[in-house]
């Protein structure tokens, strides 16, 4: 007969959050007291790069005598006139004052206090430019503007004391700077299909979702609610239905067109009527619904749109609108980037060493801001170049590569290394013939679009359901959970990274401590069900413990800490839960550890409580 605790003893039988984050990180598993960090004073001061400015003047100098439009270059700060650590404090503390208050809680979850980076170009190193030539683009993570200038503007800019190098902006054209593999696929439709269970109408989505076990998730509560995502692409027309849901429950929070440096990223005059395409494909399969037809992971989430690519022109500038995207998404409290965005032509396969690109250094910033970028590999794999682009060379960018319903990578699906030798990607999801909505303009609102593109929102929508069930995991605890959930987790490679992601293998990973799984040799077998749940555990062991002795039944943290304790009577075999703390009230979402031994006798078995 099940043992139930009296509603004192059972009140008391409850488990804090557990903060899980990876091996390397295990100091993330204190939240911080103050958004503030004044450790990061070595950053203060870059070196002035001499050699840097006079390749860089010259390189302007032969693009002048080739090209009549004015060269753009990034010019690089030396500090942010910080000369103590107290100066630092204050001025961060200023920064603070003026948080997001989405931004706020996202840091406050993941432990990523402000520092050194957050804080503004001086308005000085500003004011001293304002004569030579245009700014751009400013970003107070790289301590940059990027400028159109002149030669002479540029030897000027060089002089000036507070400078630490110039770095041109390429100008090289593309016909591949973006993943463009997107186009009707001329593929056979075959008709819905309703598995037994399924907690939605999937349609023609469902294959695509079952691939990487998105159905139980929903099944499970799951759908991204209360997870902001930010999707970065050529912009999105929003009036298709696909979107209506989202739109009507106010879930899109903000957009804005990077390109026209104004608030519409749904086609505007002038615009080609393709230029909304990539981007309604994407978001769309990351977070579309329309019952019956398409249903996307993160359906639940909410959403801030920027429109950083022009269709018609394929230059260094997209790089920079990026950033600029970047910055403002993350102001505005995103806990998630998904790009569909690849640049390669004004590169070398030595520059995808995750440190180069100015747009893979501002993407690996995003973890210390307490968010996570997802990006595609690129759809070069059967092409001369072959690898990942930028940003997907970043080490701390989720970079997902292409496979079809049969498990198989795409041949163009962009390979690895990164030039430093890194596996890429990390991932894979579907990419081959992806159903997705499409503008009215392809006269249809549905259709098989492929592409790295495709794939990417998949992985980026399954990691927001992975941040709605673990609020505080660290961006990089969720990118590796991803990555241990996939099916070459034992031989990851270059071709296909760790594997085909499981979400939820993903949402229980014990990434602070694996060893908690492991229980003491010819232990019986304890079971918890349902799980994940949000409240109402059962917890059974298979056979009672000792004759005559009861069982103490604990709750572990990520650490192997004890966080609740109770006890169950000789002779039981099972134990009630409600996922309420000691006060009554419910406990956030998280990954704990069950243990219930008695001596020599044990058995443990995870729990994933969801929100």
């Amino acid at each position: 007969m099940a043992a139930h605790p009296s509603p004192l003893r059972f009140a008391a039988f409850a488990a804090l959050v557990c903060v899980v984050a990876a091996p390397a990180l295990s100091a993330e598993l204190v939240r911080p007291a103050t958004l503030i960090d004044a450790g990061s004073m070595a950053f203060r001061s870059a070196a002035r790069d001499e050699g840097e400015i006079q390749t860089t003047i010259r390189e302007l100098e032969e693009h002048a005598r080739r090209n009549e439009a004015l060269p753009r270059v990034w010019v690089y700060f030396r500090d942010k006139e910080i000369d103590s650590s107290e100066d630092l404090v204050r001025a961060l503390h200023a920064v603070e004052a003026d948080l997001n208050p989405r931004e706020a809680d996202r840091r406050q979850r993941r432990n990523a206090p402000l520092d050194y980076y957050d804080l503004p170009i001086p308005d000085e190193y500003m004011s001293a430019l304002a004569g030579f030539g245009t700014v751009h683009r400013t970003s107070r993570w790289l301590n940059a503007v990027s400028m159109v200038v002149t030669v002479e503007d540029a030897r000027r800019i060089a002089e000036l004391p507070f400078v630490a190098k110039l770095v041109p902006v390429r100008s090289a054209a593309s016909s591949h700077g973006w993943v463009s593999d997107a186009a009707p696929t001329g593929h056979d439709p075959q008709p819905p299909f309703r598995g037994l269970g399924d907690p939605l109408e999937y349609g023609l989505s469902r294959a695509q979702l079952e691939q990487i076990n998105v159905i139980e998730a929903h099944a499970n509560g799951l759908s991204g609610a209360g997870v902001t995502v930010a999707v970065f692409d050529t912009g999105f027309y929003h009036d298709h239905p696909a979107f209506q849901q989202a739109i009507s429950e106010g879930r899109l929070l903000a957009q804005y067109d990077f390109v026209k440096d104004d608030e519409e990223t749904q086609n505007e005059e002038g615009d080609p009527d393709s230029q909304h395409s990539h981007g309604t494909y994407t978001w769309s399969a990351l977070g579309g619904f329309y019952s019956g037809e398409l249903v996307g992971p993160a359906y639940g989430a909410s959403f801030i749109l920027a429109k950083t690519e022009d269709i018609e022109t394929e230059t260094p500038i997209e790089e920079d609108n990026w950033i600029a995207a970047a910055e403002w998404a993350s102001g505005l409290g995103a806990e998630l980037i998904s790009s569909s965005l690849t640049y390669t032509s004004w590169y070398e396969y030595e520059d995808m060493d995750g440190d180069t690109a100015p747009i893979t250094i501002a993407a690996d910033l995003g973890p210390s801001r307490g968010f996570l970028t997802v990006a595609s590999a690129g759809n070069l794999g059967g092409a001369e170049w072959y690898y990942v682009g930028a940003p997907a060379d970043g080490d701390s960018v989720l970079t997902v590569g292409a496979v079809d319903l049969d498990n198989e990578v795409a041949y163009w699906s962009s390979r690895g290394p990164s030039f430093d030798g890194r596996t890429k990607p990390d991932v894979v999801a579907l990419g081959v013939d992806t159903y997705c909505a499409i503008p009215p303009s392809f006269g249809e609102d549905f259709y098989w679009i492929s592409g790295t593109s495709l794939s990417c929102p998949l992985v980026a929508g399954a990691a927001a359901l992975v941040f709605e069930a673990q609020p505080t995991w660290s961006a990089i605890s969720v990118r590796d959970a991803l990555r241990y959930s996939g099916d070459s987790t034992k031989t990851p490679d270059n071709d296909r990274g760790w594997g085909l992601i499981d979400v939820m293998r993903a949402v229980s990973f014990p990434a602070a401590a694996p060893e908690l799984e492991t229980p003491v040799v010819g232990a019986p077998k304890l079971t918890v069900s349902p799980n994940p749940s949000p409240d109402r555990f059962r917890f059974e062991w298979q056979q009672p413990g000792p004759a005559g002795r009861s069982l103490i039944v604990q709750v572990l943290d990520a650490t192997g800490r004890e966080v609740a304790r109770t006890e169950a009577p000789a002779g039981a075999s099972s134990i009630q839960w409600n996922g309420n703390g000691a006060s009554g009230a419910p406990l956030p979402a998280g990954v704990y550890l069950a243990r219930v031994h008695s001596g020599e006798w044990q058995a443990t078995a995870r729990i994933v409580k969801t929100r």
